[in-house]
């Protein structure tokens, strides 16, 4: 199988950026995947590399067995679970071609970020797959029923399936209001506490704590139930910027043992702006540890190109430790349980972040305020003295 990646530029423009050529897969799934930028992408002036770290800008074929290392970035546009349940349950994909290949062609141009694929001669058409607000309370109940097992009519899935790129394992769609594109976040029926409203207040304390959090909001859904807006930040009024995760980025395919100062290290190396985006990543890594943000994996943490180069995105998936982990995927120093306040503000000392003091003071501060904002976003008051108990004890451990 043959298939042509392309980029949708931030002016709204294409250009085929790449060739990926997979052999047959054999009986254990395996198969072999090979990527070479396309002679035009190299020969213009104003380009730039996929991904910086494993991709760099060269006339030589990159191979990789599936989309392993160095080939991660084309696998950065698949959904994860929920999202690729979508793309079999929409194109009726039989078991043999449910794996990533056929998952790309299947994706084509409707995933987040500005990679799309299509096959050899085929050019990329404008595809504005959102949904529309109007369409919420619809969408939810239709993935309330693909959760649970049960049928939904083709129109259903087919909108849902439009949503399959923002990925995680939770029920989500892309939703157009006007002008403005979001991604809606709905609960799930194996939720064990109000997600939707928790995750609401993380990232209103997120702000208030200084980080760069995407505009969000509320959307009433019938029964008193809510949605959870978010503004995509992929987008630009005429086209889209590409996405890169930290994940792809340190190749991190598999179990693997990273720190925080890992991601530091990259963000000095590959940043366009390090001197903005490594304090930006500590005051998350800050938050992360003292809200409980335990579900703090690599594909949770992007880089977005512009013109100037690669930037950190802002926050996102942000919540407490709703499964009382208490242990985090990123290390700290030595350990996968943070610290108190003085240990992370000596951390960003050690990781020379200028300023940590007083970051770790800001988002203690905000974070002293967990339990009104709750309040305000309707968090169920058991939820909310759990929760503030844990937080508490994160802000005040030595």
């Amino acid at each position: 199988m043959r298939l042509d990646a392309w980029l949708t530029l931030p002016d709204g423009g294409s250009r085929r950026v790449g060739e990926i050529a997979f052999s047959d897969a054999d009986q254990q799934g395996r198969y072999a995947s090979a990527f070479r930028y396309t002679a035009e992408w190299l020969s213009d002036g104003d380009v730039f590399p996929i991904d910086p770290a494993n991709l760099p800008l060269a006339s030589k074929e990159y191979q990789a067995e599936r989309l392993t290392p160095p080939l991660m970035a084309l696998e950065d546009a698949l959904p994860d679970a929920w999202g690729r349940r979508l793309l079999i349950l929409r194109d009726e994909l039989p078991r043999n071609r449910q794996n990533e290949p056929h998952l790309l062609h299947s994706l084509a141009g409707r995933g987040l970020g500005a990679l799309s694929f299509f096959l050899p001669g085929q050019a990329p058409e404008k595809d504005d797959a959102d949904a529309d607000i109007v369409e919420l309370d619809t969408l939810s109940d239709s993935a309330a029923a693909l959760e649970a097992g049960r049928e939904i009519d083709t129109r259903m899935r087919i909108l849902l399936a439009a949503g399959s790129s923002p990925g995680g394992a939770r029920p989500k769609a892309l939703i157009q209001d006007g002008d403005s594109h979001w991604i809606a976040k709905f609960a799930s029926r194996r939720d064990e506490v109000d997600e939707v409203g928790l995750e609401t207040t993380a990232l209103a304390l997120a702000r208030q704590a200084g980080l760069d959090v995407p505009d969000f909001r509320f959307a009433p859904l019938a029964g008193g139930r809510r949605a959870l807006l978010v503004r995509r930040f992929d987008l630009t009024p005429q086209g889209r910027r590409h996405m890169l995760s930290f994940r792809s980025l340190l190749a991190a395919d598999g179990y693997y043992v990273l720190s925080y100062a890992d991601l530091i290290a990259a963000l000095r190396k590959h940043s366009s702006r390090p001197e903005f985006d490594v304090p930006a990543l500590f005051r998350q890594t800050v938050f992360n540890a003292l809200i409980g943000n335990t579900d703090d994996h690599l594909k949770n943490f992007w880089l977005l190109h512009d013109a100037a180069g690669y930037r950190l995105t802002p926050t996102f998936d942000l919540l407490p430790d709703v499964g009382a982990r208490r242990e985090h995927v990123l290390i700290f120093d030595l350990a996968p349980t943070p610290p108190g306040p003085a240990g992370l503000a000596a951390l960003g000392r050690k990781w020379g972040v200028s300023g940590s003091a007083a970051i770790v003071e800001n988002v203690v501060a905000a974070l002293a305020g967990f339990a009104e904002t709750a309040s305000k976003y309707g968090v169920p008051e058991p939820e909310i003295a759990h929760f503030d108990l844990d937080i508490a004890r994160r802000l005040t451990k030595e």
